[in-house]
Formats: structure tokens, sequence, C-alpha cells
């Protein structure tokens, strides 16, 4: 017996011990596991980043940031025009290309796969971006310049070849050169320009280019062949490209001028170790699976069940494992949380993204590892689980017929109903009717709402606008809570006017914006969403408002209004793009009467009529368009100054007028994300709404911003309609 008891002491001894060897492998191979999938995988990295929103609120948060015009001293033009338009060309896939490319080179370090890392960027996308941005704008544009006679058809040719020459490089020729072409002339000319054009071009201009040639319209002629050569200002970027050697930007530092420093003293550590990962996640797993396998055997021996010996063994490497969680927690905090705060040393918009970025990043490593964790408890927990069940089943089996049978059902008439409840919740529950994403809106009148509305909607940086208004298209924007959009609607502007505007300029502005529309002789038909020069950015009419149409069919609870502003279009053309898109179906006709009332809410979502369309100065009286100004007044849309944005002075309409239009922007040199970042802010949109209900006896049916994913637009027109908070994707202030 002594024997027997000393050989049952030695098993249970050597059982504890293969447990405490399943635990101590285990416990590793959780650390490895968690690492490879995240700060070992640049899919990590740029996850974290896309959760924080890191590249949009580069333009919304980082660039406002007053600290960044240190980064912006010394160019030749106003910093606004700069951070306005550098999302067009460094829009956020182009700066996640680039960052997605640091990330790479930076993991296959720490994985040991390279010895060291060289910080560089790749501008090829900036180039590709420059030249796009320039073919947008200055394609079908040419110099306007003074014309000389050539002395004879080989000089014309001559001319005409050097012109487009100028035309290819990017710049703006000083004179074109004319003759009268005979027939014979023309067709020895002709076949010299199209040699300088791709074979399907000279397929599809060749008859137009021959008819313009014949007339003597060269302008015209070039205006038609200069588009397919122009490939952006080659010249700057060639120069660009020679200063760098390449298309490559050496920042001058490598990883391994930074050792002296903590933090890359911890990465060459993690950079060491990674190189022996895989040979140990080997040996670790064979000696786990050796102890796993020596419990099995030695529960046989013991006379217990081995898989709830081996499911014990899972349960305590589990255990271990959490607690090793938490040491790690404690002992390791984010690294990047002091730069959040008043002495962080970066901008407090950088500061900002960057510690979101590591809040979110930090959380995904500890949700990975709590994940496995969990999936180790689980394994062990179920396999032990159903052992034991088996073991009570055979039990069980001995007993009365009827008892099991009234014990199956207490146990699973409460499972079905939790699994039910939990599936299914909306089963139990009553429908809620949504109007604007609310259901507190749906009794109030149209009138009684205030509405999230961007000025000039479709001059925004997706859609390549030169000085943008906004970032997303106008989808975007109704998908970010926009329900007004404010539209310019104009013919394409003919080159009379682009000469006045950009007269009308300030010097610094003009000399950044004429070259980009410098004698634009470029005629396109038909109606065109665009503000000030079509030349600059501009969409088509019919197709936005095809987009408009598609989204309000997605979203059957939401009700969009159109504001359209410096519409010089016949009010039929504007009517006809909107049946052309399809929104005739969609359209509620305003009450004939201008204090007349207004549907509710509900009543506009159940009836399918819930699109408003006004305009500014066209009116189709018993249509659905009608004149803004006989229902609505607004404020002054020229303030310079923050405090220019406190009172609410009437501007345009009738006193008294039902709906109230507040313009809530300062005009500048261009549209400022700075500027929005403050009167965007909801105190102050919130404030001065609160103004206008003390002088004009209501508060705002429509609030006008800029820029509006900068500042906290959305929170403060849901203070005004009492409603809670959205929480959408917008982000910033």
């Amino acid at each position: 017996m002594l024997v027997v008891g000393g050989n049952t002491r030695g098993r249970r001894v050597a059982h504890v011990g293969l447990v405490a060897l399943v635990v101590l492998c285990w416990l590793p191979l959780v650390v490895i596991i968690t690492a490879s999938r995240t700060v070992l995988n640049p899919a990590f990295y740029s996850q974290s980043l896309d959760r924080a929103h890191a590249y949009d609120r580069l333009y919304t948060e980082v660039l406002p940031d007053p600290a960044v015009d240190t980064l912006l001293a010394g160019l030749p033009i106003d910093s606004s025009l700069v951070t306005a338009n550098l999302r067009t060309v460094l829009p956020p896939a182009t700066v996640q290309a680039m960052t997605d490319e640091q990330i790479t080179r930076i993991v296959d370090y720490l994985r040991a796969r390279t010895g060291d890392v060289e910080l560089a960027v790749d501008l090829r996308p900036i180039f590709g971006n420059i030249s796009g941005l320039a073919n947008r704008y200055i394609a079908g544009e040419l110099g306007s310049g003074s014309t000389y006679r050539a002395a004879s058809v080989q000089d014309f040719t001559q001319g005409v070849l050097s012109t487009l020459d100028d035309i290819a490089a990017g710049r703006p020729p000083r004179s074109l050169p004319t003759i009268e072409l005979t027939a014979q002339d023309t067709d020895r000319v002709l076949p010299v320009i199209l040699d300088r054009v791709d074979p399907a071009t000279r397929d599809r201009v060749g008859p137009q280019l021959r008819a313009m040639l014949r007339a003597g319209d060269v302008a015209g002629a070039l205006a038609l062949v200069g588009p397919q050569l122009f490939q952006g200002d080659e010249r700057a970027t060639t120069s660009l490209r020679t200063s760098l050697r390449g298309s490559t930007l050496d920042l001058g530092v490598r990883l391994s001028d930074l050792r002296d420093q903590p933090a890359i003293r911890a990465i060459d550590r993690l950079h060491d170790v990674a190189a022996t990962l895989g040979w140990l996640t080997v040996l670790l797993s064979v000696v786990m699976a050796g102890a796993l396998a020596g419990i099995v055997v030695l529960a046989g021996y013991r006379g217990v069940s081995r898989v709830r010996a081996a499911a014990t063994a899972v349960v305590a490497a589990g255990a271990g494992a959490a607690l090793l969680g938490v040491g790690l927690r404690l002992g390791l905090p984010n690294p990047l949380r002091p730069l959040a705060g008043p002495h962080s040393p970066l901008p407090p918009g950088a500061s900002a993204v960057l510690v979101d970025f590591s809040r979110r990043a930090y959380g995904a490593v500890e949700g990975d590892y709590l994940r496995v964790v969990a999936w180790t408890l689980v394994v062990g927990l179920a396999a032990g689980g159903l052992s034991l069940l088996v073991a009570i089943s055979a039990r069980w089996n001995r007993t009365g017929r009827r008892r099991r049978v009234a014990t199956a059902f207490a146990l699973t008439v409460p499972v079905m109903v939790t699994v039910t409840w939990t599936a299914f919740p909306g089963a139990a529950a009553e429908a809620r009717q949504l109007c604007e994403s609310s259901p507190v809106l749906c009794d109030r009148r149209y009138d009684q709402v205030t509405y999230l509305a961007t000025h000039n909607a479709m001059a925004n940086s997706e859609d390549r606008f030169l000085g943008p208004s906004q970032d997303p298209t106008i989808t975007h924007q109704l998908d970010l809570g926009v329900r007004a959009l404010l539209l310019d609607v104009h013919h394409w502007t003919p080159a009379a006017q682009v000469e006045t505007y950009l007269a009308g300029l300030p010097a610094r502005t003009r000399d950044a914006l004429a070259p980009l529309a410098r004698g634009a002789v470029s005629q396109r038909p038909g109606v065109w969403l665009c503000h000030d020069l079509c030349q600059l950015g501009a969409t088509d009419l019919t197709a936005e408002l095809g987009a408009v149409r598609d989204w309000m069919t997605r979203n059957p609870t939401e009700v969009v209004t159109l504001i359209i502003q410096d519409d010089d279009v016949p009010a039929s053309e504007i009517a006809g793009g909107v049946a052309a898109a399809g929104l005739a179906d969609m359209v509620a006709t305003p009450p004939a009467d201008p204090h007349g009332r207004w549907p509710t809410l509900r009543s506009m979502i159940d009836s399918g009529r819930r699109l408003v369309v006004l305009t500014e100065r066209q009116d189709l009286p018993g249509t659905f368009l009608r004149g803004f100004y006989r229902y609505a007044t607004d404020t002054p849309f020229d303030a310079k100054r923050p405090q220019d944005l406190r009172a609410c002075p009437r501007n345009r309409g009738t006193a008294g007028a039902g709906l109230l239009l507040m313009n809530h922007w300062l005009t500048d040199a261009a549209p400022s994300r700075r500027s929005a970042l403050g009167s965007n802010a909801a105190g102050t949109i919130v404030a001065r709404a609160e103004r206008c209900e003390a002088d004009q006896g209501r508060r705002p049916t429509f609030v006008a911003v800029d820029f509006s994913t900068i500042g906290s637009a959305q929170v403060a027109v849901d203070r005004l309609n009492r409603v809670p908070t959205s929480t959408g994707p917008a982000v910033g202030g």
C-alpha cells in the first residue's frame, strides 16, 4: 500500500509539473501570437489609423492648427490657399499609400527582415496628382496672347508645333500664328499636328481639326489638340525630380542613427527577439504538446478522465495568461500618452490624432491578447464541460423516464427563450419611425426643424475643386448628417467672365490662380455645378442630382433641401435637370402662400415628397421650383472676422418669413480650414442661433457652414433640435 500511495503522490506531482509546463509554454506563445497579429503586422497599424480617422483628420484638425503656419512660412501665396487645396493635390488615399509604405519598412525591420530602416518617401503619387490636377483645370485652355502673320505655310507649321510644345510643358503660348490655308495646305499641315497625338485621338479629332484649320480657327484647333498633349507642369516636376535625384525624398534619417532614444532601443530589442521567434514558437509548441500528452497518459494511470485532465491544464494556461495580461497592462502603459495635454511637444491637432491612434492601437493589442486568452479558456471549459456532460448523461440514463423528460424541459425552455431574445431583440420591441434619423422630429413641421447645410456643397476636394469649401462629395456630406445643400448652378464660364473674376481677386490669390485659367476659351454644353469659374472645378448638374436621388432611395426616412444660389440658368433648365435625374416623384411643392403651413416630416416621408428645391432668383409658380426668398430670410454672407458671426441681422428676404438661413462662415482669400475650426464650434453656432431667435423671432432653419467635417456643427444642430447628439464618422473640434 505504501508503494501504491507513493506512486499516486508521484503521479500527482508529475501531473502538477506537467500542467505548470503547459502554462509556462503557453504564456510566451500568447505574447508571440498577439505580437504577430498586431505590432508585427502592417495591417494592424493601417487599421488603427483608419479607426482613428487619421487620414481625414489631417485636413480637419492638423492643417487648421495655427502651429502649422511655421511649416508653410515663406510660400509665395496665402497659407489658407495651401491648406484649402492640399487635400486636392495630396488626398487621403495618397497619404495612406505613402504611410503604408513607411509602415511596411518599419515592420520589416521589427520582424528582422532588414537590418535598418531608411526613412524616405516615394513622391511619384504626388507628381501624378499634380499632373492630374493640372490636366483637369488647364485641359482645353490656351494662353490668350497676340497673333502674328506667318510668312509661309512652313513658318505657320513650325509656329503651331512650337505652340503645342508650350502647351505640353504647361506654358501659355505668347502668340499664335495665323495664315489663310488652302485645302491643299491644310492637308499638308494636318498630319504634322496629328503626329503629336496617339492613333485613337487622331481618328477622333482629325475631321474637326481639319475643319478648324481650314476656317482659320487656330485657337480652336489648338484647344482641341492641346489637352491631349498636356501632362501637367512637367518643368516643375522634372526640376523636383532632379533635385531629389529621382522620385524619392530621402529624409536623411535611419533608425540606426536614433538608437540612443529609449523608444528606438525598445524597437531594437523587439528586432533582436523577432529573429528567434520562428524556432522559439516551434520549440514551445512541441514542448507544450508533449506536456499535454503526458497529462493524458498520467490521467489514465490515475483512473481519471483524460479529457478533463487535459482541459484542466488548458484552463490553467488560460488563467495564467490572463494574470500575465494584467501584469503587462500595469507594467507597459501607452507610450504615446505623454503627447496628450498642454505640455505636448506637438501642435494640439497632431497630438490629438496621434494620441487617438495610439489609444486605438493599444486597445487593439489588448483586445487581441484577451481574445486569445478567452478562446483558451473557452476551449478548456468546453472540453471539460462536454466530458462532464457525457459522464452525467451516463448516470442520467439510469434514472426514470419521467424525471428525465421533466429535467430536459426545465433546462431547455429558458435556454430557448434566452437565445431567441438575444438573436431577435427587435421582435419584442415596438417599431419606431425615424425622421431625419430621429423619432422626435417626425411630428414637427418642415419649418420647425434646424438642418445642417453646406455652403458651396459642390466645391469639394474629393471632386478635385480648386479652392474647395468642403471636403466630402455631396453624397458623402449627406452620409455625415448634412440635410441642406447650397449649390451654384451655371453654364460654362466664358473667357471674358474669367478675366473679370481674376481681376477682382487680391493680387496674391490672382497670381496663384491665373496660370490655371489664363485666357480660358473652352466651352462645354449643359448645366454645371461650379463656383465662380467652372474651369477651376465643375460637376454635371444632372449627374450630381442623380447621385442625390440614389442616396435618398437608400435612405427613405430623410428629408433633403437644395438651395440653388447664383442661379443664372433659366428655371426651365434647372427643372429639366431635376426631371432628368429621376427626382420628379420626390420633389415637394412648397405652400402657395409664403406664410402658409408646411407639412410635417412624417407626412413628407409617407408621401415620398421629401426633396425641397428652392432657388435664389428663379421661380415657377404652381410647381416645386420656388424662389427661396419668398419663404425665407438670410444673414449676411460676407463676414470677415469671428465677431461678425455673433450678431444675426437680416440680409435678404422679408421680415417675418418662416424660414431662416444662417450663413455661418468667414470670407477670406479662400475658404479657410482654420476659420472653420472656430466658427463651426458647437458653442459658437448655438449662441448665434439663440441671438437669431432674439433678433428675428425664430431659430435658424438652415445652418450653413464651410468644411462641415471640421469642428462640431452637427452637434450644434442636434442641440438646436433638442435631439441626442449624433455619433457619426465626422471628426474634429
